[in-house]
């Protein structure tokens, strides 16, 4: 059967997410979580590259921080349908003509509704401007 792709981009989020929430460590899962809300700011912001790059920069340090940018640029890569090796695709990013760039933009901001949406739903983790009881 043939599904939308909005159907495939929710399959492929909702199946990455429960992956990293059942996995031991929940500090990444949390720190995964907190990107997927302020990823699509950053693509917004300064464009699909610097936040990829952005991301590629994170994703070398130990801590958690980097396992957290790590996964978040498999899965744009995964979005894109490149390698999700950084340097292919910061490599595409730089290569690409304006439209596959903008597609490509599209493309990723489109799907990251469906990351936004289980980032709440089954990481538990709420937007930055959503306030928390024991912070008022």
């Amino acid at each position: 059967m043939k599904q939308t792709r909005s159907q495939q981009d929710m399959r492929t989020a909702l199946d990455a997410i429960l992956a990293i929430n059942s996995s031991d460590n929940k500090e990444i899962a949390e720190k995964f979580g907190r990107l997927c809300h302020t990823f699509p700011i950053m693509v917004r912001t300064c464009g699909l590259c610097q936040a990829v790059a952005f991301s590629a920069d994170k994703a070398t340090s130990t801590k958690p921080d980097g396992a957290a940018h790590k996964l978040l640029l498999e899965q744009v890569a995964g979005l894109m349908g490149c390698d999700p090796d950084v340097n292919a695709l910061l490599r595409r990013l730089q290569q690409a003509d304006v439209r596959r760039y903008m597609l490509d933009t599209r493309q990723v901001l489109r799907a990251w509704i469906y990351w936004k949406r289980f980032a709440v739903s089954v990481l538990k983790v709420e937007g930055a401007n959503t306030q928390s009881e024991d912070r008022v």
